[in-house]
């Protein structure tokens, strides 16, 4: 090969590289107000991301994969939670969640509250292409997670239960270990307590996940069952 081969080689790759990055960069373009829900872009959602970080939120926990590792995810919280959930917790973190590892109270105002969860509801909209990923899922019973179980397991991670819960020994205290759950009580009755705790205990502390979707709630009681 001569200089002059290796010079035109190098222009046209300049050139061709150039311009594929440049077309992937106007398709996104294109494509951001459909896949964020612009349209559902309210004032009370600006207002709301302003709260988000005028209150540090991003020091604790993640959102849209920006953020601390300390505190869980946020980017789906009102599929998995609900928004009257969330503005219950943020009005009152240490009533709703009593757990030893737990959120201060920010002392938001109703404004902020509810514009907070405005923000978090458009956020749990974006089309992130399943962005960020749920965490590695670990078999905290020693045994080989596959299928629906690892699932289960990366959404027992990624909801918080470990912050109250924990398997082969593995997990906060707060709540009662799960090992072996499945011979103490059957799918149904695992089910319903994921779904709403209050129907088995009016005055349990645990907070409910109504918004799971049917794959995700059955990939949680497969785990559960599966916990040895």
């Amino acid at each position: 090969m001569t200089l002059r081969q290796g010079k035109l080689i190098f222009i046209w790759g300049t050139v061709i590289s150039s311009l594929i990055f440049l077309g992937f960069v106007v398709d996104s373009h294109r494509q951001f107000p459909k896949r964020t829900n612009s349209e559902n872009l309210t004032a009370q959602v600006e207002h709301g991301k302003w709260v988000w970080q005028t209150k540090n939120c991003n020091d604790c926990h993640t959102i849209l994969g920006i953020g601390g590792y300390y505190a869980p995810d946020v980017t789906r919280v009102i599929s998995a939670r609900s928004p009257d959930w969330v503005a219950r917790f943020l009005k009152d973190p240490e009533n709703v969640l009593p757990v030893p590892r737990r959120m201060p109270n920010l002392k938001m105002t109703e404004t902020e509250i509810a514009d907070t969860v405005a923000f978090l509801t458009w956020t749990n909209t974006i089309d992130t292409n399943n962005w960020p990923p749920n965490p590695l899922a670990v078999s905290q019973g020693g045994g080989t997670l596959t299928g629906n179980t690892t699932a289960g397991a990366s959404l027992f991670t990624s909801l918080g239960c470990t912050t109250c819960h924990s398997i082969g020994g593995v997990g906060g205290r707060v709540g009662p270990a799960l090992d072996k759950v499945g011979e103490r009580h059957d799918r149904t009755w695992i089910q319903a307590q994921i779904k709403d705790p209050a129907s088995h205990n009016p005055g349990s502390n645990m907070p409910g996940f109504p918004n799971l979707t049917q794959g995700d709630l059955k990939a949680l009681v497969d785990y559960l069952i599966s916990a040895k």
